[in-house]
């Protein structure tokens, strides 16, 4: 009766015969407990660590919202494709005008974001439609071709820090 009451039956344990004493059981319970504690501490070290390397910072471009209306003869101008092209350093930007000629551009810098980066930028104006129908693939641009290549456009803005509002009056003759 004492041995039973002071070992328990474990036959994993080779060599140990039918009884093992209880002190193993209870190195084992030990060794569990101070893994345990060891990932209850490592795992909000690990935890800081990240947060304090990353920052709170929102990662991606340092970006700034521009938006306005495009016209064509003093009518809103849909379905229109603007492209900024920067002058020194930026990213392009982007952005297709709605049935009002509104705009809101974004950038391309690896991952899509609303707006664009600081800088002077030259603008482009294009409306791709399609013709006849069929598999040719034939379009043509309805813009007036001076708009279309942001070097003879004859638009130029800055992007300064904040809301850029842009409105711009395109004329077909």
């Amino acid at each position: 009766m004492f041995v039973e009451s002071h070992c328990f039956k474990n036959e994993s344990i080779p060599n140990q015969g039918a009884y093992a004493p209880r002190s193993w059981k209870y190195k084992q319970q030990k060794e569990k407990d101070m893994m345990k504690l060891f990932y209850s501490l490592l795992l909000p070290f690990v935890f800081a660590c990240l947060f304090a390397c990353t920052g709170c910072k929102p990662r991606g471009l340092d970006v700034h919202a521009v938006e306005g209306i495009v016209t064509l003869d003093g009518k809103p101008f849909s379905g229109v494709t603007i492209t900024l092209d920067p002058v020194e350093e930026g990213n392009m930007g982007f952005a297709n005008t709605d049935s009002q000629g509104y705009y809101k551009i974004s950038t391309l810098g690896g991952t899509s974001q609303k707006g664009t980066t600081l800088g002077t930028y030259k603008i482009g104006f294009n409306k791709i439609v399609a013709t006849g129908g069929g598999e040719s693939g034939a379009t043509v641009d309805l813009a007036p071709k001076k708009y279309r290549d942001p070097n003879t456009s004859g638009f130029e803005i800055t992007v300064k820090k904040g809301a850029n509002i842009h409105n711009f009056e395109l004329k077909s003759k």
